[in-house]
């Protein structure tokens, strides 16, 4: 095939795909414009996911009428004015590309009325040729509203997600905005329902409460560092979370330089997540909403498409001072290190995939239960029973026979006979075994049984499922809202039962094991792992909803037990195919022999 210049038409179409990826990419660049214009109030509306119809309304400054058409030709911008200029960008938008990547794969509707200006002016454009421009009354500012996006390229609709997916990534690009802009006035609907709403009134933590809760708002704990001068000033403003609020991925982290956003991975994540080391268990993320704040000409934002990654003249310092600020208020708020012992980080995982391996081998299939695993009360309600462990004549240990109710498993229990003593710190039953002492974690240990209850009830075929007498109301953010109601349908496999309830969802169902205070803090995380954050497989999905709900329907540490209660856990323990981790990976018991205990009391040198 000849060489040949392509047709300015393709061209533009080919430029426009490494800008606008989805319907949350006009968001963006339109918001960016809104933003650099000086907008105090901007309103955000989408229909079809984005594909229907995507209107942003600014209060900025507007585009002077002789110069709206020029605004939609490419690398045309009042942002730059020479090559030197790229080194010390103090706006979000300067590329030019734009406006005209979204005209060449949409059709285009911009009315805007420039300050000052008597009148405005309308222009259409579809398919990057301008249809109209004529005058038009309005007020001050610009709107503008994309229509059947893609419409000239089908191909690349094939390749989107869902309407509800694609709401949801615009949401979270809306929400990213209102963080990073807390005194500007956003405004958010979703095929007519309005999604978000924040005051503007310049206070990070009120749009953090609009998008996360009160509840949530109120343990964040406030960063403010700088170092250096000049083009040598590095500052971190912003909130994290403390050790005690953690969510399943990194979708809570949200991150700006200068105020643009970018995505929370790379060094900046690890330098963050590290000022939390021996804090937070394993799999678990903070929540941070911080903007580090760098001389222009210290930072180089050219290096990505999409504006979503930088580049910093002095990255060490940069991270230096992000991972001591953090760590600074952490400490400062009382928290203080602790060690725990751990287990090798390939056993969670490769225990996790044997055991979900064993309900089924298809993606697809449903889950086959193993034949000792049946449907019924095997891993029900804790029961109460006689701990007496009768000692023959031999001497030798037996094992506690169970209630005449349990299905027995045919394997044999992976424990020793195990006699209650008591409980410590209302976190660890104290068990004495013919092998020494151990001590057993007692939300991990119920975490297990619960577990693995799921998964015989899941293998045949239903989780049991609660109706609540009065239907709770939560709100939760707007992403996690539009993913759980996209996969509501799913969900009700499950055992839930979610509708919207105006701005908020109504939850009238939910598993028979979840303890509905924990209602709020399992749907967050399953909202992540259904956005894909936790694995994309059915598999992934299947096994992190199993934890996330045996995590959150499990006895807690700080609660007391009567002994009848630690005997039945224990006894259940027993029984489990895996007892000695929960299903995080982490142990549920260590063992103390009667040699070690010897040695400390100097019986044994």
């Amino acid at each position: 095939m000849p060489i040949r210049v392509l047709d300015a038409t393709v061209a533009a179409q080919i430029a426009a795909g490494e800008v606008i990826e989805r319907p949350a990419s006009v968001v963006r660049e339109l918001v960016d414009n809104a933003l650099d214009a000086g907008a105090r109030r901007i309103v955000v509306e989408a229909r079809g996911g984005g594909l229907r119809e995507i209107r942003v309304q600014d209060d900025g400054c507007g585009i002077p009428a002789d110069e709206v058409e020029l605004a939609f030709a490419r690398h045309a911008t009042s942002k730059l004015s020479t090559a030197d200029d790229l080194w010390s960008i103090a706006t979000l938008g300067f590329r030019g590309e734009a406006l005209p990547s979204i005209a060449a794969v949409a059709q285009v509707i911009c009315v805007t009325r420039a300050a000052g200006a008597d009148v405005g002016v309308e222009l259409r454009i579809a398919g990057g040729e301008v249809q109209a421009i004529m005058p038009r009354g309005c007020s001050p500012g610009t709107t503008i509203s994309v229509r059947n996006l893609f419409y000239n390229t089908p191909v690349r609709r094939e390749f989107l997600r869902s309407d509800a997916a694609e709401s949801a990534a615009i949401t979270s690009v809306v929400t990213q905005y209102a963080l990073a802009y807390p005194e500007v006035r956003f405004s958010l609907v979703i095929d007519g329902r309005a999604a978000l709403q924040t005051s503007g009134n310049g206070d990070l933590r009120a749009a953090t409460i609009e998008i996360y809760g009160l509840d949530v708002a109120r343990q964040l704990l406030a960063i403010d560092a700088a170092v250096g001068e000049g083009i040598d000033l590095v500052q971190v403003r912003g909130l994290v979370s403390p050790p005690g609020l953690t969510r399943s991925s990194r979708a809570a982290i949200h991150l700006f330089i200068n105020r643009r956003a970018i995505q929370p991975r790379g060094q900046i994540a690890i330098v963050l997540e590290e000022a939390y080391h021996t804090l937070l268990m394993k799999g678990r993320h903070p929540m941070a909403i911080l903007n580090i704040k760098v001389h222009p000409a210290a930072v180089d934002v050219n290096v990505h498409p999409t504006k979503s990654e930088v580049k910093f003249r002095n990255t060490t310092q940069v991270m230096s001072v992000l991972g001591r600020a953090v760590r600074t208020a952490l400490l400062e708020s009382g928290v203080r290190p602790w060690e725990e012992p751990g287990v090798p980080a390939s056993l969670d995982t490769a225990q996790r995939r044997f055991e979900l391996r064993r309900l089924g081998t298809s993606s697809e299939s449903v889950w086959d239960a193993p034949s000792w695993m049946t449907a019924g009360d095997e891993y029900g309600e804790i029961p109460a029973m006689d701990d007496r462990r009768a000692v023959g004549q031999s001497g030798a240990w037996e094992r506690e026979p169970a209630p005449p109710d349990a299905q027995l498993i045919t394997h044999a229990s992976k424990l020793p006979p195990l006699r209650i003593v008591g409980q410590i710190a209302q976190s660890y039953i104290v068990a004495e075994s013919p092998d020494g002492m151990y001590l057993i974690d007692q939300h991990a240990a119920h975490e297990r049984i619960t577990y693995e209850r799921l998964m015989a009830q899941r293998g045949a075929g239903a989780i049991e499922r609660q109706e609540l007498l009065i239907p709770q109301v939560i709100d939760l953010p707007p992403t996690a809202q539009d993913v759980l109601l996209d996969a509501a349908d799913r969900l009700a496999e499950w055992g839930f039962a979610i509708e919207p309830f105006g701005r908020s969802l109504r939850i009238r169902a939910i598993p028979a094991v979840l303890y509905p205070g924990d209602l709020t803090t399992a749907l967050l995380e399953i909202a992540d792992h259904l956005s894909g954050r936790g694995g994309t497989t059915p598999h992934d999905w299947r096994e992190a909803l199993l934890i996330t709900l045996s995590c959150h329907t499990s006895v807690r540490s700080g609660q007391t037990l009567s002994f009848d209660e630690m005997r039945g856990l224990v006894l259940q323990l027993e029984r489990c195919s895996s007892p000695r981790t929960c299903p995080h990976g982490r142990p549920t018991m260590i063992l103390l022999t009667t040699t070690q205990i010897e040695r400390q009391f100097g019986r044994i040198k």
